[in-house]
């Protein structure tokens, strides 16, 4: 037997009574409970849907859905992580390395050529990318966040400000004078933590970018049972 939008709507509204705000966790718990139901009703015909759903709640043991949540909300968190951190490595790959190693070069020659204030500038500006971009779940429409797989896709973007801070330091903690077989330390940590900046913006975007994309899925999905 297939339930009705209304038996799923109280199947819904019974799993948010427990608790558990995510929709994206609440459309994989449904999933389960409404599959177990029918075959509990298909069963025993005399079965109210009710009573059903009520067994298929205490089939989960003492912690009712507790366990299945977090194993669905750290398999989530899991997967964006692993997705994140593949955008990360994916610039230390043989195709990339050249490329790397010549923008690490260009940037630590680059500041043998303009002020410390020329690259002050260029800190704000980081700062201000940082700011933009850490606000940006609060241009989505509220919905978005009650999802887990857009928080834990956007999760990477708040950290952007502490490799900033590394930048920083580089520029008024590392001495100027101290060097390694002529090579700078300051301007080298300097230039390492700019392009650590980058990588770890792009992967931090691309990251956020599919999150969105699977959010507006899960929540197209969500508008098509409950409307």
């Amino acid at each position: 037997m297939n339930l009705t939008k209304e038996q799923l709507s109280y199947i819904r509204s019974f799993i948010q009574q427990k608790g558990f705000n995510y929709i994206d966790v609440q459309l994989e718990i449904l999933d389960h409970v409404a599959s177990s139901v029918e075959e509990k009703m298909e069963a025993d015909r005399e079965l109210k849907f009710e009573d059903a759903v009520i067994e298929t709640h205490q089939s989960f043991g003492v912690m009712g859905f507790s366990a299945f949540a977090d194993g669905i909300t750290n398999s989530i968190r899991a997967k964006y992580s692993r997705l994140f951190w593949r955008f990360f490595f994916s610039a230390f790959g043989y195709k990339y390395v050249l490329v790397l190693c010549f923008s690490i070069f260009a940037i630590y020659k680059m500041q043998e050529l303009i002020t410390a204030n020329i690259f002050y500038i260029f800190f704000v500006i980081g700062l201000l990318c940082v700011f933009g971009i850490s606000t940006f779940s609060s241009i989505k429409p509220a919905v978005y966040k009650k999802f887990v797989s857009f928080d834990s896709g956007t999760s990477f973007l708040p950290f952007l400000g502490y490799i900033l801070l590394l930048t920083n330091f580089a520029m008024n903690e590392v001495p100027a004078e101290y060097t390694i077989s002529s090579i700078s330390v300051q301007q080298l940590v300097l230039s390492l933590s700019i392009i650590l900046f980058v990588l770890y913006f792009n992967a931090a975007i691309k990251t956020a970018k599919v999150s969105i994309r699977e959010t507006k899925s899960l929540k197209d999905k969500y508008k098509l049972l409950y409307g």
